[in-house]
């Protein structure tokens, strides 16, 4: 029968090699914090929405648009992000007050969040305002599905002729 004292000997005899003993941990881990995380990032972005439907609504305008790639993991096809920056007023007591904010949507492909983007260029979109703290704002994307929503693809969106180009 082992004892206490013969089970710390024997862990005293293993070579432990700290960086191999590491890896598989690590390869579990890192993958598994990244999966969690985004979870926690969607729930809260979800949150945050339902509460906003609630808030005061601003009139704001979209000042600038952007297209970055987004994450890939693990041989999912990568999303691109478009994003726009937009600033509203809100009117305190007589004095009008300056805030912006920024939004962004996930698309399968950079010519589609393009296409997005460009409908809202220059725009004016509803912005929901948290009551007592103007700083805080939501731009809900039912808000801009409603008045800027990109046409259904079908399939003969796809359809190239011979030289390459679409047939008009």
């Amino acid at each position: 029968m082992l004892t206490t004292p013969d089970i710390i000997e024997l862990f005293k005899r293993i070579k432990w090699n700290s960086f191999h003993s590491w890896v598989p941990f690590h390869n579990l881990l890192a993958p598994v914090a990244a999966s969690l995380a985004a979870l926690v990032r969607r729930w809260i972005k979800r949150r945050q929405a339902r509460l906003a439907q609630h808030w005061l609504v601003a009139e704001g305008q979209v000042q600038s648009i952007d297209v970055k790639a987004g994450t890939k993991f693990f041989g999912s096809a990568r999303q691109f992000d478009a994003t726009f920056k937009y600033s509203y007023s809100v009117n305190d007591g007589g004095e009008v007050h300056y805030y912006s904010g920024d939004f962004s949507r996930p698309f399968p492909d950079k010519e589609r969040a393009w296409e997005w983007l460009e409908l809202l260029k220059n725009k004016r979109i509803r912005v929901h305002v948290r009551p007592g703290r103007p700083e805080i704002s939501a731009v809900l994307a039912a808000d801009l599905d409603a008045h800027y929503s990109l046409p259904v693809r079908t399939p003969s969106d796809f359809v190239l002729s011979p030289s390459g180009t679409r047939p008009e």
